[in-house]
C-alpha cells in the first residue's frame, strides 16, 4: 500500500498546486488541502502497518484534520456578507452533525470527534449565510459547490475514518476516490467563485456521486465495526437524509436563484416599460408628480430607496433624506439624489437604471420647456388659446369630480387702441404685461388666466360661485385702475363680463359660457366701460 500513499501524495500535490493559483482565496485553501492530504497519507500508512500506531501519530493525524479547517474558516470570514437567511435552512447542518455525535458514542476517538463537532458548528455559522448568498444572487454559483462539499463530505469522511474496520470490506479505494473528488470539487468551486463561472452538469454529477458515495462507505465501515444494529439503522437513516440534504444544498440555491432571477427580470422589464411611458397619467406633468413617479419607480426597483431630491425642481424632496445615497446625473449635470435606508443595498442593475432615469428626466425637462413655449403667450407669460384648450379639460374634470362651480370672466382693456396710437405699441405691451401681473397676483392657484387675443383676457375661476367671482374680479379691476406706469401716464381701466357660476355639465357648456361672458363684456362696454357685468 506504499503505492497508494504515493498516489495520494501525487493527487494532493496536484490539487494544492491547482488551488494555490486561485486568486484571493487560493493560498489558504491550498494550505488546508495540503494538511488534509498529509493526514490522509498518515492515516493510510498507519492503517496498513507501515507506521507504528502511537499517541503521537494519532494526535498528529487529528491535528492536521483540525488545522485544515482553520484556513476555510478564514476564507468564510472574508467572504461572508450579512444575508438574511431563513432559520429553517440551518437544519441542513443538523444531520451531518448528528452523525458525528453517533460516531463519537461508538468510537475510541470520541474526544477528537467532539472537537470536530465544534469546528463543524463554526463552519455552519459562517458557511450557511455565505452559501445562501448564492440564492439571493449576491454570490457566484461556485460557492454552492465548495461549501456543501466542505460541510457534508468532510464530515462523512471523518466519521468513516473514526472506525477501524475489523475485517476488510473493500471500501478503501472507494473512500479515497470520494475524498479526492470532494477536495477537487472544493478547489473547483473556489475557482468558479473567483472567476464568477457557472456550474456545469459535470460538477453537479460529481457532487451527487460524492454525496452518495461518502455516506455509503460510512454505513459499510460502521457495519463492519460491529456497531449495534439499532445504531446502524439510525446511521442509515441519518446518512440517507444527509445525502439528500447534501444534494439539495447544491441544487437548492441554484433553483432559488433561477426563480428569483426570473422574477427580477420580469420586474425590471415592467419598470423599463413604465420608464418608457414616463411620465404617465392624463394630467400635465408637475414637479411634484414627476418626483413622486420617479420615487415610486425607484422604490419598486429597490426597497432600500426611501427618498429622492430633484435639484432641477428647486430641490424638491419626496420621501425622506438619509446620509446615504446615489446621485442622479446626466452629461455631467447633477439632477438630484436618491436616498437609501434599511440595508442600503440594491440590485447592481439599479445604477444603469439610474442613468436611464436621468436621461429620461433630462428629455422630459426639455419637452416641458417646449410645452411651455407652445402653450404660453410670449409677451405676458399667461396661457395662450392652445394652452387654455389643453388645460380646460382637467379643470372641468376637477369641477365635476368635486362638484365645484366654475365662473368665466372675459376682461378687455378700455380704449387700448387709443393708447397704442398715442404712446406707441411698446407702451401698449407694457400695459398688457402689467395687467397680466395683476391677474397673477390676485388669482388663486388652480385658476386659469389666458391671453385670449389682442387686449382681451379670459379668466377661469375654479371653485367660485358668481358672487365669489364678482369679488375677485372687482379686486382685479381696482388694481388695474391703481396702476402707475411711466410709459402710460393716464389711468387705465378694464371692462369685465362674467358667466357660469355653477358646476358645468360638460365641455360644451363651458364654451357656451365663454360666448356668454363675451356678450356680458360687450354690455359692460356699452354701459360706459370700467365695470363688471354678469350674463343674465
Amino acid at each position: 500500500m506504499v503505492l497508494g500513499a504515493v498516489v495520494i501524495a501525487a493527487g494532493v500535490a496536484y490539487l494544492v498546486y491547482r488551488t494555490w493559483r486561485i486568486a484571493r482565496v487560493g493560498r489558504p485553501a491550498a494550505v488546508a488541502l495540503a494538511a488534509w492530504g498529509l493526514g490522509w497519507i498518515l492515516y493510510d500508512l498507519n492503517s496498513h502497518g507501515y507506521l507504528p500506531r502511537s499517541d503521537f501519530s494519532r494526535t498528529l493525524l487529528w491535528g492536521l484534520l483540525y488545522f485544515g479547517y482553520m484556513p476555510f474558516l478564514y476564507i468564510l470570514a472574508r467572504l461572508s456578507r450579512p444575508v438574511r437567511m431563513p432559520k429553517y435552512l440551518y437544519f441542513f447542518g443538523f444531520f451531518p452533525l448528528a452523525l458525528v455525535v453517533i460516531a463519537a458514542c461508538h468510537s475510541r476517538y470520541a474526544w477528537h470527534l467532539a472537537g470536530l463537532l465544534l469546528w463543524q458548528v463554526l463552519l455552519l455559522l459562517l458557511g450557511l449565510p455565505a452559501w445562501y448568498a448564492v440564492a439571493r444572487g449576491r454570490a457566484p454559483e461556485g460557492r454552492a459547490l465548495w461549501i456543501p462539499m466542505l460541510i457534508f463530505v468532510q464530515v462523512g469522511i471523518t466519521s468513516w475514518a473514526a472506525f477501524h474496520p475489523v475485517t476488510a470490506v473493500g471500501t478503501e479505494l472507494l473512500g479515497m476516490t470520494v475524498w479526492f473528488t470532494g477536495l477537487w470539487l472544493m478547489s473547483e468551486g473556489l475557482r468558479l467563485e473567483q472567476e464568477e463561472g457557472l456550474l456545469r452538469p459535470l460538477h453537479i454529477t460529481l457532487a451527487v456521486g460524492a454525496f452518495l458515495g461518502v455516506w455509503a462507505i460510512v454505513i459499510l465501515r460502521w457495519h463492519s465495526a460491529h456497531v449495534p444494529d439499532t445504531t446502524v439503522l439510525q446511521a442509515v437513516g441519518l446518512a440517507g437524509v444527509s445525502t439528500g440534504s447534501g444534494i439539495l444544498s447544491v441544487v437548492l440555491p441554484l433553483l432559488m436563484f433561477k426563480s428569483r432571477y426570473e422574477a427580477k427580470m420580469v420586474r425590471w422589464h415592467n419598470l423599463l416599460s413604465e420608464l418608457a411611458v414616463f411620465p404617465s397619467g392624463p394630467h400635465p406633468p408637475t414637479p411634484e408628480g414627476i418626483g413622486q413617479e420617479i420615487f415610486d419607480l425607484l422604490h419598486r426597483a429597490c426597497d432600500s430607496v426611501v427618498g429622492i431630491r430633484l435639484s432641477v425642481f428647486n430641490d424638491l424632496v419626496v420621501g425622506k433624506r438619509t446620509p446615504w445615497g446615489l446621485t442622479l446625473r446626466d452629461g455631467g449635470i447633477d439632477l438630484g439624489r436618491i436616498y437609501l435606508g434599511g440595508e442600503r443595498r440594491c440590485d447592481p442593475f439599479l445604477k444603469p437604471f439610474l442613468s436611464m432615469i436621468s436621461e429620461r428626466l433630462t428629455a422630459l425637462i426639455r419637452s416641458l420647456d417646449w410645452h411651455v413655449q407652445a402653450h404660453t403667450d410670449p409677451l405676458t407669460g399667461l396661457l395662450n388659446r392652445r394652452g387654455f384648450e389643453a388645460r380646460l379639460p382637467y379643470a372641468l374634470e376637477d369641477a365635476l369630480h368635486r362638484k365645484r362651480p366654475l365662473t368665466l370672466a372675459m376682461l378687455d382693456l378700455d380704449r387700448f387702441k387709443q393708447i397704442n396710437d398715442r404712446y406707441g405699441h411698446a407702451a401698449g405691451d407694457v400695459l398688457l404685461q402689467a395687467v397680466a401681473e395683476v391677474l397673477e397676483r390676485n388669482l388663486r392657484e388652480g385658476d386659469l388666466a389666458v391671453r385670449w387675443g389682442g387686449e382681451e383676457f379670459l379668466i377661469v375661476l375654479t371653485n367660485s360661485s358668481m358672487d365669489q367671482a364678482l369679488q375677485v374680479m372687482e379686486r382685479v379691476r381696482a388694481r388695474v385702475v391703481e396702476l402707475e406706469l411711466e410709459d402710460v401716464p393716464e389711468p387705465s381701466t378694464v371692462s369685465i363680463g362674467l358667466a357660469g357660476g355653477r358646476v358645468p355639465r360638460d365641455l360644451d357648456e363651458v364654451h357656451d359660457w365663454i360666448r356668454q361672458a363675451d356678450e356680458a363684456l360687450i354690455r359692460a362696454k356699452d354701459a360706459g366701460r370700467n365695470r363688471i357685468v354678469t350674463y343674465e
